[in-house]
Parts: structure tokens; C-alpha cells; sequence
């Protein structure tokens, strides 16, 4: 009679052991997890900040570049005005010419303004594009973690090996 009880108690502390070990290990497991969906999402903001300062100097230099090429545009125009004023001319004609050098200064400026605004475009649809991907990856990061056990399945295993220990005491125990 004592062999039966010894061996259902036996059966049911080994499963009771290996329910608490596999719920520490899948805790360990789960914790690890959540640790390395922290560390990807810093990596992902990194990244995401490194190209959003990218993507705005890129614009500053475009920027940086339509000035330049603005003051060249008025130093032509005000070069071209005075050579006319220079040249000794009157009447009608000399207001057509100084005309007409605005007139060219403000098609380039036109042209230069179309050009920015192009590059703002660009520089808008460039951040949507970065902020899409780190969503995106957060997302993928988000789908590798793995779930914490609950204490409730540990409870149900404990009781699980629990009855395992019985029945094997049972299966054990003379028929009477």
C-alpha cells in the first residue's frame, strides 16, 4: 500500500517541477522577449531620426541653393540695367531694356521658385515615407514578441500533475 502512495506522490512532485520549470523558462522566454522589442524599437527611432535629419538637410541645401542662385539672378539684373543706364541711351527704348531685364530675373525666380516647391513635395512625401517604415518595422518587432504565461495555465498544469500522480498511485493500488 505504501508503494502505490510513493510512486503517485513521486510522479505528481515531477510534474509539478517540470510545470514550474517550463512556466520560468517561457517567463524568462517572454521577458527576453519584450527586452529585445524595447532595444528594436530605440534601433527603429534612431534610424528613423538619422533620415528625417537627412531628408531636412536635404531640403536646407536646396534652399541654401535657391538663394545663392536668386542673388546671382539679381546681380545679372542690376548688371544688365546698369550697362543699359551706362550705355548713354534715352527715351522709351531704355525703360523697355530695364524692363526686360526684370523681366528675365522674374521668369528665373519663377522658375526657381517651382523648383522649391517640388523639393518641398518631395521632402514631404520623403518624411511620410520614413514614418511609414518605422511603423512598419515596429509593427514586425511587435509581432515577434512572445506572451507572458499566465499564472492561471501554471495552475491548471500543477493541477494536471497533481491528478497525473494520482492516477498513477491508483494504477499501482491492488484491486481489493
Amino acid at each position: 500500500m505504501c508503494i502505490p502512495l510513493a510512486v503517485g506522490l513521486a510522479v505528481g512532485a515531477l510534474g509539478a517541477v517540470q510545470s514550474i520549470g517550463q512556466y520560468q523558462a517561457e517567463s524568462q522566454a517572454a521577458s527576453a522577449s519584450q527586452k529585445a522589442y524595447r532595444q528594436q524599437r530605440t534601433l527603429n527611432q534612431e534610424a528613423a531620426n538619422r533620415a528625417y535629419q537627412q531628408t531636412q538637410l536635404k531640403l536646407k541645401g536646396e534652399f541654401d541653393q535657391a538663394s545663392q542662385k536668386a542673388e546671382q539672378l539679381l546681380i545679372q539684373r542690376l548688371q544688365a540695367q546698369g550697362a543699359t543706364l551706362a550705355s548713354g541711351r534715352t527715351g522709351q527704348s531704355v525703360g523697355g531694356l530695364l524692363a526686360d531685364a526684370a523681366r528675365i530675373e522674374g521668369k528665373d525666380l519663377g522658375a526657381l521658385g517651382m523648383n522649391l516647391a517640388y523639393a518641398q513635395q518631395d521632402y514631404f512625401f520623403g518624411m511620410e515615407n520614413i514614418y511609414q517604415q518605422q511603423r512598419s518595422a515596429n509593427i514586425q518587432a511587435a509581432s515577434q514578441r512572445l506572451a507572458k504565461p499566465s499564472a492561471a495555465g501554471l495552475a491548471l498544469n500543477l493541477a494536471g500533475a497533481a491528478l497525473g500522480g494520482v492516477q498513477a498511485g491508483m494504477a499501482l493500488k491492488p484491486p481489493e
